[in-house]
């Protein structure tokens, strides 16, 4: 049968088992920490990058452009160029 956690501990310690051998299934072992981390790092990495390509996206100036269409008469595609300035 499970042990509820605000029972006493079956070890005799007259301890709820939450304070006392409830807490040895939490604790993590060396590798684990290690793996933690090395996660933790990596997620903050992908995050700094992602959020760096979106300001720079949004920040950068781009050209205006416009479509046309090609003198190809074989084309039927749209094609964009940058708005040029005619007098």
């Amino acid at each position: 049968m499970k042990t509820n956690r605000n029972e006493p501990c079956p070890c005799g310690s007259e301890q709820k088992y939450k304070n006392c051998c409830g807490k040895k299934g939490l604790q993590l072992s060396k590798e684990q920490k290690y793996i933690k981390w090395i996660i933790s790092i990596c997620i903050l990495i992908f995050l700094f990058v992602t959020t760096f390509g979106i300001i720079d996206s949004f920040s950068s100036d781009k050209p205006d452009m416009e479509a046309y269409k090609c003198d190809n008469p074989n084309c039927n595609r749209i094609h964009y160029r940058p708005v040029s300035e005619q007098n």
